[in-house]
């Protein structure tokens, strides 16, 4: 699946684990997790808990790895 044809907390939620690859995966995860806590609609939190579900290979493995913490 193109970037393009991700939905919105996909390609948002890799965006993200690209700006945090340089840290431990523990921490980026952390963080990520915080930031999404924080910003995202609970809708996009679902969102994105079910596109991990259904297409988690389409997923950076941090954002995988948070949708599974939310």
């Amino acid at each position: 699946m193109s970037a393009a044809a991700l939905p919105a907390e996909a390609r948002m939620g890799n965006d993200m684990a690209r700006q945090f690859a340089h840290l431990p995966e523990a921490d980026a995860v952390a963080k990520i997790a915080d930031h999404i806590g924080r910003f995202w609609d609970p809708r996009m939190r679902t969102n994105l808990r079910a596109f991990a579900q259904t297409d988690p290979q389409a997923l950076d493995p941090l954002i995988l790895a948070v949708a599974r913490t939310l």
